[in-house]
């Protein structure tokens, strides 16, 4: 009995000294019996006022400077999409030498070796002198000595004076760059003995493109390129079924010190031709007058244009061989006619440009075809070549130049077989009713 008693003493005297314990941690006062035993207050005294809170003090800073955003020239679009690095280079140098231009444009150029000092220089003063009012390409020149590719390219000019030739050089390895300028007569077809061989190429194509015989003459080598061949050149531009590719037009395809060989590539007017034909030239450094047109080969062209020409009277191409030697350009004539047709008309206009020049004789002959007695083709060949001498004289030439002679039925340039068809037959005859106009002076 006593040892329950004195544990429970025990307990209790640990219970007070935990009770004490709490209260020195907490800090909370035990509450005396009054206070328990009190009234409550009413609610709105029990709400608690929360400590004022001062407004956050904003850090006084000095006020920003004006900020200023400098602008990074952008190279303002080219005015087509190049399709070489080379078209890119002229395209970029006629962009920065235009009016509203910054000479910063071509200096960084020059920067990046995209154009020599020395061109940039040269480009400047020739663009505030005339203008630029378009690129066009010509074509690609002999490798350099290092390898190196050259492409050629016309500055047109705005006031029609002074053009600017520009050649880009591409080594094997590293970036097309312009590496030569010269200024040339804004007259395509204007050259001088100095002009290179990709310059007379040029001119010789832009005077046979405008029908000019005699500027196209002057640049041939002797009587190698017959005036025939000219003559039948000339109107292929002049009949519109072709003209010079946009894009580099002339490749060169040989070089040597005094020869060069250029293929000249000619798109169809047709859209929906198969492809595009070329024209051979070849030159020859001539020691007093410089590069000369020593041959000209018509040969795939004149397979398309035997193919597909709707000639009034036959589809035959204007130049044949003449028994005489050399070629002969020919007029055709519908059935029983000896009347020149609008195209005739516009091809004599051409050989009466060269007539009036050189002041050489030429002869005229007259054929038919197969129907008809031998009496009546022989007046008839005769009546038709009167009338080219006709034109002939209308156009300026001197009918002391121009003999006739009619041959009748006994000189066909082609003949029919046994056998063959009647439209076989019909386009023979009709490429038999001509005249032949023999050039060679």
């Amino acid at each position: 009995m006593k040892r329950i008693v004195i544990i429970l003493l025990i307990l209790l005297v640990g219970a007070i000294g935990l009770d004490l314990y709490f209260d020195e941690i907490t800090g909370a006062k035990r509450p005396d019996e009054a206070a328990v035993n009190a009234p409550a207050k009413p609610a709105e005294q029990q709400v608690q006022t929360p400590p004022e809170v001062l407004p956050p003090v904003e850090p006084q800073t000095k006020p920003d400077k004006p900020v200023v955003v400098q602008e990074v020239p952008q190279p303002r679009p080219l005015p087509e999409k190049p399709h070489s690095a080379e078209h890119e280079a002229a395209l970029q140098v006629a962009q920065a030498v235009q009016p509203d231009a910054v000479p910063e444009d071509l200096e960084q150029m020059v920067q990046s070796g995209r154009i020599s000092p020395e061109a940039a220089a040269a480009v400047r003063e020739w663009a505030q002198a005339h203008g630029v009012a378009k690129v066009e390409e010509i074509g690609t020149d002999a490798a350099g000595a290092d390898g190196s590719k050259q492409t050629r390219y016309r500055l047109v000019s705005k006031d029609g004076v002074q053009d600017l030739l520009l050649t880009v050089e591409t080594p094997r390895e590293g970036q097309a760059a312009v590496s030569r300028v010269e200024e040339v007569a804004a007259d395509k077809a204007l050259v001088t003995q100095q002009s290179d061989a990709l310059s007379v190429v040029s001119a010789f194509m832009e005077a046979v493109r405008r029908g000019d015989m005699g500027a196209a003459r002057r640049m041939t080598s002797g009587k190698e390129v017959s005036d025939a061949t000219l003559a039948g050149l000339c109107m292929l531009f002049e009949e519109g079924d072709f003209s010079m590719r946009r894009q580099l037009p002339i490749r060169n395809m040989f070089a040597s010190e005094n020869n060069r060989g250029y293929m000249v590539y000619m798109s169809p007017q047709d859209a929906e031709a198969a492809q595009s034909r070329h024209i051979g030239i070849e030159l020859t450094r001539d020691a007093e007058k410089g590069w000369m047109v020593k041959a000209v080969a018509l040969d795939d062209l004149l397979n398309r244009y035997e193919a597909t020409a709707e000639a009034e009277g036959g589809m035959y191409f204007p130049i044949v061989k003449n028994p005489q030697g050399g070629d002969s350009l020919v007029l055709y004539f519908g059935f029983n006619d000896a009347l020149l047709s609008p195209r005739s008309l516009r091809q004599l206009k051409i050989v009466a440009s060269l007539l009036r020049e050189s002041k050489g004789d030429l002869s005229i002959t007259g054929h038919t075809d197969d129907i008809g007695t031998d009496s009546y083709n022989q007046s008839l060949s005769e009546r038709r070549a009167e009338a080219v001498k006709n034109a002939l004289i209308d156009y300026g030439v001197n009918p002391a130049q121009i003999s006739t002679r009619g041959m009748g039925k006994s000189q066909p340039l082609r003949v029919y077989h046994t056998g063959d068809t009647q439209q076989t037959i019909r386009t023979i005859r009709s490429g038999n009713r001509r005249a032949e106009i023999y050039l060679d002076f």
